[in-house]
């Protein structure tokens, strides 16, 4: 506690929470029984309440934050009415306008059960088959991650250059590990050597630009127990997955606990160690199998782990608007 002139009053500390407090909407009974519980003298409560009352800052702050609490309170609706879904629906491909409709204008994440399946990939890739055909191609793998907490966010750090023979033969040997993976970061799928992939590939019609798939492509390949840690993208995402399962873990954009523990697109929350933040949090935990396909909404947290020997690609080149870069909730500022 200061004091001022003689008289007691807050420190800046607990007039911050005061404020604080005050333009959270809480009433000022409920602050004054939580300072005097601290200590604090009732005459510097009623004082510091008191010019509170009179402050046209407080009444400015008090109107931009209305509709600040407007805001969430439709978010807590939507987030009320979202958790009376128990699962993603799994479903056969729409048409392109049925899609547009019900998940990509909702944000709503969606499993097809019936694409890749007509894809050549899904009867011919292998390691073996990927080391018979593009075996020679030089490509970027991810390796010494395993003994990175953060492999991901310093993926750089961990980038070498190989050929697909090579990597093929790392992973048949490494087992269970994160040590090695491909991932999206590498942008092998644009590599000119891993051109005949895209072949084996019949992305659905009506739904994406052929012509910018190889730019716009993502290959994931490595073995069971790889991990992608929890993040969220800036453009709506079709996975396919071809070869083995992987476990998805997904929490709506709106979650306070994700957004309180944003650092750029990623989080500091490990849906593989329990903590309260995600204990409360509502999402969606999903195997993917073979066969399948995901869509990711943009903004949607999601943290993956490979359970199997794993291959999986992914595609961004919707005909519809997609770029939504400056969806940073963590980002500093």
């Amino acid at each position: 506690m200061a004091a001022r002139r003689g008289r007691p009053s807050l420190t800046p500390a607990y007039r911050a929470w005061l404020a604080e407090n005050l333009l959270r909407g809480a009433e000022e009974a409920a602050i004054r029984a939580a300072l005097a519980e601290r200590g604090v003298p009732e005459a510097a409560i009623a004082g510091a309440l008191a010019r509170a009352r009179r402050s046209p800052e407080l009444a400015g702050a008090r109107a931009a934050t209305a509709g600040l609490r407007r805001e969430a309170l439709v978010n807590r609706l939507r987030r009320a009415l979202r958790a009376t879904s128990p699962a993603i629906e799994r479903r056969a491909l729409p048409s392109p306008g049925e899609f547009l409709a019900r998940y990509w204008a909702t944000g709503t994440p969606v499993i097809f059960t019936d694409v890749v399946p007509r894809w050549p990939a899904f009867s011919r890739w292998s390691p073996a088959d990927l080391r018979a055909r593009f075996g020679s191609a030089e490509i970027e793998m991810s390796i010494g991650r395993a003994a990175d907490d953060d492999p991901d966010v310093r993926f750089k750090q961990h980038v070498r250059r190989t050929t697909l023979a090579d990597y093929v033969d790392r992973v048949l040997m490494a087992g269970e590990t994160n040590d090695l993976y491909l991932i999206a970061n590498n942008r092998n799928l644009a590599r000119p050597g891993l051109a005949g992939l895209l072949d084996d590939v019949a992305l659905p019609a009506g739904y994406f630009d052929a012509a910018r798939s190889a730019g716009c492509g993502a290959l994931w390949f490595g073995p069971a127990g790889t991990v992608t840690s929890l993040h969220h993208d800036t453009s709506n995402i079709l996975f396919f997955q071809v070869v083995g399962r992987k476990r998805f873990r997904l929490y709506p954009p709106d979650q306070p606990q994700l957004l309180a523990a944003a650092r750029g697109v990623y989080s500091t929350l490990d849906p593989e160690r329990p903590s309260p933040e995600l204990a409360g949090a509502f999402g969606f935990d999903e195997v993917l199998l073979p066969g399948e396909a995901l869509f990711l909404p943009v903004g949607w947290w999601h943290h993956v782990r490979a359970l199997d020997l794993s291959i999986s690609v992914a595609f961004n080149n919707f005909v519809w608007p997609n770029d939504f870069e400056w969806y940073k909730p963590g980002a500093p500022g």
